[in-house]
């Protein structure tokens, strides 16, 4: 996550500049200048340190050390008023986000919820910057479950199942978030935020994996869930694509992996219908079996010839007189039941389908590769790839 796209991005929503300092009012980070620049501003961002009398003013203010907003007058340095934000890190103060608010439009409650929003994204880099401070508080545990360092994954799992009642076993489940790709930085803290506010949820935000977001929380509680992830969705002006879900068990000691399969579940209830947009890693195992199969769909014809005669041999009857009946194990009833036709044109049907499939169909492990590439062939279908 990048703070120059951060407050560029909230530059353009609150349509003024934004500036991050750090504690000696040094500027980290500033979004492109607007017709509000004054001269301390300017001075400000040419020196890359804020003028003393003005720092010495600002430090009678105790502006690090505040808990919340600020509005400052600067009118004795012939400068506009500001707002100044506070980014705290637990107990650390980490800088201060600072908008001109002087002889501007005043901001309204969306911009504040912006404003909340990209603070909470700056408190997550900068915190990661600060290598001294050493906490276990839980904001920090949540954020090392998916560390890079597989050593320091399992360490805040385990603090977390000690500390914060996170649990191994089903009870606890990992969602995935799919939202649309165009969504600015802004937008994703917002709604990611907002998701962890709704406590009855208990959802807690672990990070971004792409274009997921990525949560903790309890199971058994989906129907809940998705309708609050549609509510904040709607609310924050953001589009989400798929959700999937993903239960720990007993023995893991590693959050990515589960972290992973409910990545991998919303990309799988995005793609197929069925779902609904939204599914459990249990519900679309197979599914997620077949999404791991990464060869070319070209090399079909090496896997099953009968799959690659009934797919590009353009009869779409026969594919699905085929499908139909390795859905149903062969259970003729079942299977003229589910086609609605009599059996004797089911035995008609099978019996003039291509010889590969007649060859596959009388071999056990054949059989078996045949209904697996069939079932491939749909997933490729709706991705595009085929």
């Amino acid at each position: 996550m990048n703070l120059q796209d951060l407050v560029d991005e909230l530059a353009e929503t609150l349509g003024r500049s934004v500036v991050i300092n750090d504690l000696a009012y040094r500027p980290i980070v500033a979004s492109a200048q607007g017709d509000e620049i004054d001269e301390v501003r300017a001075r400000a961002l040419l020196r890359r340190v804020t003028p003393p009398r003005e720092r010495a003013y600002l430090e009678t203010l105790r502006v690090t050390q505040s808990r919340r907003p600020l509005t400052i007058d600067l009118a004795q340095f012939g400068a506009h008023e500001r707002l100044a934000v506070p980014i705290w890190h637990d107990d650390t103060p980490l800088g201060v986000l600072w908008l001109i608010t002087g002889n501007l439009p005043p901001l309204q409650d969306h911009h504040f919820r912006a404003v909340d929003a990209a603070v909470e994204v700056a408190r997550s880099v900068l915190a990661e910057r600060d290598t001294t401070d050493g906490s276990t508080a839980r904001s920090t545990v949540m954020r090392g479950l998916l560390a890079t360092d597989a050593a320091a994954r399992r360490t805040a799992l385990g603090t977390a199942v000690r500390s914060y009642g996170v649990e191994r076993g089903p009870e606890s489940v990992v969602r995935a978030v799919a939202i649309g790709y165009d969504t600015g930085v802004v937008q994703r803290a917002a709604f990611g935020r907002a998701l962890e506010g709704v406590e009855r949820l208990r959802l807690s935000f672990l990070g971004e994996d792409g274009a997921a977001l990525l949560f903790l929380g309890r199971g058994g509680e989906e129907a809940e869930v998705h309708a609050a992830i549609a509510a904040q969705a709607a609310q924050a002006g953001v589009l989400v694509r798929a959700v999937g879900a993903a239960a720990l068990s007993r023995t893991d000691d590693d959050l990515r992996p589960v972290a992973d399969r409910a990545i991998a579940t919303a990309a799988i209830a995005e793609l197929l219908p069925e779902f609904g947009g939204h599914a459990s890693s249990e519900q679309v195992a197979p599914w997620l079996l077949v999404a791991d199969i990464v060869s070319d769909p070209a090399r079909l014809q090496w896997y099953s010839p009968a799959a690659h005669s009934l797919i590009h041999g353009g009869d779409p009857l026969q594919r699905q007189t085929i499908e139909v009946f390795l859905d149903g194990a062969g259970h003729v009833r079942e299977v003229c039941e589910a086609l609605h036709i009599h059996r004797t044109t089911l035995y008609y049907r099978l019996e003039n389908m291509p010889q590969a499939v007649r060859d596959a169909l009388d071999d056990g492990f054949a059989r078996s590769v045949l209904h697996l590439a069939l079932k491939l062939a749909v997933y490729w279908e709706h991705s595009g790839r085929m």
